[in-house]
């Protein structure tokens, strides 16, 4: 039996003894150039992960100990090769082998791999996002996929996406990468979903507002006249918005249905229901509007909020758009140079630049970041309706009640639902109280609570004071940031209960006599009394105040001004 042996930072080893453990290095790395998966990459029935490993079915398999180290180069644990290659693939990946020294490591390493997993992972939560909002505010709709992006069955075309690229590959193998990468962004937007809905409003918004204004001529004044012979190219070109122009048409939408939604006041599903009929009026009305102006010039009341809103979604999306220009640009469509070295100059690079993974690697993490945006940016957050809001806080709040290791985010949601609807206070209050009678001892949930409670100060006003001893509970753990969060919930209060002064007087008497040297706690408690002085003076004892401060360093001249 041949005995393959590679080059390690050792020496030259055999695979098959350091997988048997007859010698040592098993866990020594052997470098490769990436060239050699490209002969499992067009073979069905090879897999090829991310990191370089290879599967072949259930029979053998590199499928541990693989990484990408540096553009163009893969290293393995040289046990891993011996384990899980045959002899014949040994000697196949012997051709590729390098010395390590011979690999220059970047330190920031870009792998396109890692950014097209990524750009999924935001279109999957992009296809979550939409779908709930659609199920709770289009469910006059009858809709099978509410998917913003059909994700299904890709896996081939992320295969052909993640080849090994680099400046040996040839312009028709760029070039179907790029078509590629069209289907998988562009071509994968779910249309048929946002011409559904664009109907169920008004079907004047599937169209762009160009060929709507041809749409108008045909209906007004060509119908009668036109001959026949002419009637069939014309109804050609008037066609719905497809792909890139229809997803930035619907996230516009998104957008001013959550506004109408607010000026027409909806926050309870029943007035939801009842008022759709005026809401998709409401909105086909701004939208024809809009088309009004783009066509004819006629201004309109929201011609700006129209305006900036669109240009926020073509800047968004304008790498998206520079990818059409690059499918458009490509040998397939009849290859255009002058579009083609526009669209290079728009990634900054050269005209002139032949290395195709540069451009290739450029061009994806261009387009990743629109992917991003539209989740982060442009998909429009749903607007508040109580109904729907009383279940996430139910969910919250039950998650709080169980979770140990997110307290932090979980407050953040619960925040959010009470700034929309604070009349949820009394049932967050009940159930605080709850939680907290479990979990007093979990420091990390109290200063948690603390932090919480001065959040939905700002929105609660006076109504937050009734958490002041839930506050006064992380004292023991963060004495400085408990005296700070009470500040606040002064400083966001109109008026003061005798019982919270009360709470809050037995709080600076004990933060300056008996923990005064503990760092922060002088200051901040001083800071509390400048607080008091300032919204509430009328309720305070001054020559008790004036006593706790006697031979102490003042900090606010407010004090010392109240105190004189």
């Amino acid at each position: 039996m041949v005995d393959v042996k590679f080059i390690t930072s050792n020496g030259i080893k055999s695979a098959k003894k350091a997988a048997r453990h007859e010698m040592g290095g098993f866990l020594e790395l052997v470098y490769f150039k990436e060239d050699v998966l490209k002969k499992y990459e067009s073979h069905k029935d090879f897999k090829i992960g991310n990191n370089g490993t290879v599967l072949f079915g259930n029979k053998w398999g590199l499928f541990r100990g693989v990484y990408r180290v540096a553009k163009g180069y893969i290293a393995a644990n040289l046990g891993d090769l011996g384990e899980g290659l045959p002899t014949r693939e040994l000697e196949h990946w012997k051709k590729y082998n390098v010395k390590p020294s011979s690999i220059r490591r970047e330190e920031r390493y870009f792998d396109f791999r890692d950014t097209i997993k990524r750009m999924i992972h935001f279109m999957a939560l992009s296809n979550q996002r939409i779908g709930n909002h659609i199920r709770k505010f289009y469910f006059d709709i009858n809709v099978k996929n509410t998917d913003l992006f059909d994700l299904k069955d890709i896996e081939n075309i992320l295969n052909h996406l993640k080849k090994v690229i680099n400046n040996k590959t040839t312009l028709d193998e760029f070039q179907s990468r790029i078509i590629f990468l069209n289907i998988l962004l562009i071509e994968s937007i779910n249309t048929e979903l946002i011409l559904k809905i664009f109907k169920r409003i008004d079907a004047r918004l599937c169209y762009s507002y160009e060929t709507l204004g041809l749409k108008e001529i045909s209906d007004k004044y060509l119908c009668k006249s036109i001959p026949k012979e002419l009637e069939s190219n014309l109804n050609k070109h008037i066609q719905p918005v497809r792909s890139l122009g229809l997803l930035k048409k619907f996230l516009l939408l998104l957008k001013v249905h959550h506004d109408i939604l607010t000026y027409f006041k909806i926050r309870k599903l029943a007035h939801l229901k009842q008022n759709k009929k005026k809401i998709y009026q409401k909105i086909s009305e701004e939208f024809i509007n809009y088309y009004n102006y783009a066509t004819y010039k006629k201004n309109f009341t929201n011609k700006e909020y129209f305006l900036q809103n669109e240009r926020k979604i073509n800047e968004d999306t304008s790498f998206l758009k520079t990818l059409l220009k690059f499918r458009n640009a490509s040998a397939a469509h009849g290859f255009n140079k002058s579009e083609y070295r526009n669209v290079l100059k728009s990634l900054g690079l050269g005209p002139n630049l032949k290395d195709y993974s540069i451009i290739y690697e450029k061009l994806i993490s261009r387009v990743s970041y629109d992917i991003e945006h539209i989740y982060f940016n442009l998909i429009s957050p749903d607007p508040p309706i109580i109904d729907y809001e009383q279940k996430y806080l139910d969910d919250s709040l039950s998650e709080l009640d169980k979770s140990s290791n997110r307290y932090g985010s979980i407050f953040e949601e619960i925040a959010s639902y009470l700034a929309d609807f604070p009349e949820l206070i009394n049932r967050v209050e009940k159930e605080i109280r709850r939680i907290y009678a479990k979990k007093k001892a979990d420091k990390e949930f109290i200063i948690r609570l603390g932090c919480f409670i001065e959040s939905i100060s700002y929105s609660l006003k006076d109504k937050s004071q009734d958490f002041i001893d839930l506050v006064l509970a992380g004292y023991e753990h963060e004495k400085a940031l408990s005296i700070a969060h009470i500040s606040h919930i002064l400083k966001n209060s109109e008026k003061i209960s005798k019982n919270s002064l009360d709470q809050i007087t037995a709080l600076i008497k004990r933060a300056l006599t008996e923990d005064k040297d503990v760092l922060n706690v002088d200051f901040c408690a001083q800071h509390l009394i400048f607080c008091l002085i300032g919204r509430f003076s009328r309720n305070l004892d001054r020559e008790e105040i004036r006593q706790l401060l006697v031979g102490r360093k003042i900090h606010f001249d407010l004090i010392k001004k109240y105190l004189s």
